[in-house]
């Protein structure tokens, strides 16, 4: 074989690209086999919806109607008006990288003295394909990392044209109420509904304490619950057990959301994961959030589901699918108490600072549940950067290293807040 082992590989790389690499159509579907939420947030939408150009990406969204609707008498003049109604919201390109290497000697000696072009093409895709898969995860996990970064102090980061990071779900999802002063939080006067996060001044350039609209609902549930181990009267101790799960607990929480954020339930199982729209319903949690919510399901039933098996697999709520989040689990989102205690009451006594914890460091501590609906929710690629491979190039440290970078323009882009909500707990 003429040539030297190395460059007919670097050759064979600049000039053979990733399937999943090369369209959009193409890494979506990889994606769904490699991710959750992001994968979830992509599929099925097609490049008219995913892929974008432009120096910023912007929508038009109509907050309110402008009230011309009126009563009239026969002949009575007409006054016309042309109200505007649109806002423009607007999200920074967000500009990722990753790159596969590898060094003369993996190449070199992997290729034997005299071997035919066969046998070398064939250790040539051996080598690429591991390469690949180990790009392709590392990016498919950035992205899903990105989608649950913490909002503390990352505002100009996320926000500002400046910034390197991207939008995160917390970003458009929030427990912290619109218009709360510390008072009652169940009873203010925007109570229920998510502002933006603590220490933003506007969301995709939308103020929501002057556009209400511009805000995610919000539900309160009381995590606690009784010891099944403690000593009790059994009447006392089914009451309180129903209070937690019926009249301050997840479901009827999870009943005022589904309907807050206008989900649509589907008739079977089937239908559910057949129709991409409806598919589009989720509700992300950690693994306290699915073992909680399970916990709760057989509390709530007299019988197994099967007399053998307390589990319950793929638990939904109307239909609608509870997926488990890893990210979820150690996610530094919720705020802290700055004096180290946790909320008892709905006041002020606790006060919030700046930073944050996980859901059982929280001011009050549990399970969080992300309703999304990912028809208003989509991660938009740039045209001209969707996965670019660049050219093979030699590191100047590292002269036996080659690299091939791959870059992404992208961001997570949300066109109604009040389409997606979060329940939450709420120490009582």
């Amino acid at each position: 074989m003429s040539g030297s082992p190395i460059t007919v590989f670097n050759d064979f790389m600049n000039t053979t690209g990733p399937t999943y690499l090369s369209n959009a159509e193409s890494v979506i579907n990889e994606a769904v086999k490699n991710t959750y939420a992001f994968s979830r947030l992509l599929k099925e939408k097609g490049t008219e919806r995913t892929i974008q150009g432009g120096t910023e990406i912007r929508d038009v969204i109509m907050f309110d109607d402008g009230n011309t609707y009126d009563h009239y008498l026969p002949n009575e003049a007409f006054t016309w008006q042309n109200v505007q109604v649109t806002d423009t919201i607007s999200a920074p390109w967000r500009f990722t990288i990753d790159h596969m290497s590898w060094t003369d000697q993996e190449v070199e000696l992997n290729i034997s003295a005299g071997s035919s072009k066969e046998a070398a093409k064939v250790q040539y895709k051996k080598l690429k394909r591991i390469k690949e898969q180990r790009l392709w995860t590392s990016i498919t996990n950035g992205f899903e990392a990105d989608l649950w970064q913490g909002t503390d102090g990352n505002y100009a980061q996320m926000e500002g044209s400046g910034g390197k990071r991207p939008f995160s779900l917390p970003a458009f999802i929030t427990e912290h109420l619109l218009g709360d002063t510390g008072g009652d939080a169940v009873t203010g006067e925007f109570a229920q509904r998510g502002s933006e996060p603590t220490g933003w001044v506007d969301v995709m350039g939308i103020d929501p304490s002057e556009e209400n609209r511009w805000s995610n609902q919000v539900e309160f549930y009381d995590p606690t619950l009784p010891d099944p181990n403690e000593a009790r009267d059994d009447y006392e101790y089914a009451d309180h057990n129903a209070g937690t799960w019926y009249s301050g607990g997840i479901f009827p929480a999870f009943d005022n959301m589904f309907l807050k954020c206008q989900f649509v339930p589907p008739s079977t199982k089937q239908q559910y994961f057949e129709n991409t729209v409806l598919n589009r319903q989720m509700i992300l949690c950690s693994r306290l959030g699915a073992t909680q919510y399970k916990r709760a399901l057989r509390e709530s039933n007299d019988l197994l589901v099967s007399p053998s098996d307390p589990a319950y697999n793929n638990p939904t709520f109307s239909g609608i699918e509870l997926m488990y989040c890893a990210h979820l689990d150690d996610a530094q989102l919720f705020p802290l108490d700055a004096n180290g205690r946790q909320r008892t009451e709905h006041d002020d006594e606790a006060t919030c600072e700046s930073d944050t914890g996980t859901e059982l460091t929280a001011i009050d501590p549990g399970a969080r549940y992300y309703w999304i609906n990912g028809s208003y929710l989509t991660p938009i690629i740039h045209s001209r950067r969707y996965f670019a491979k660049h050219d093979v190039m030699r590191s100047p440290a590292q002269p036996f290293t080659h690299i091939q970078p791959v870059d992404c323009w992208w961001n997570l882009f949300c066109n109604s807040r009040q389409r997606h909500g979060i329940v939450a707990p709420l120490v009582m």
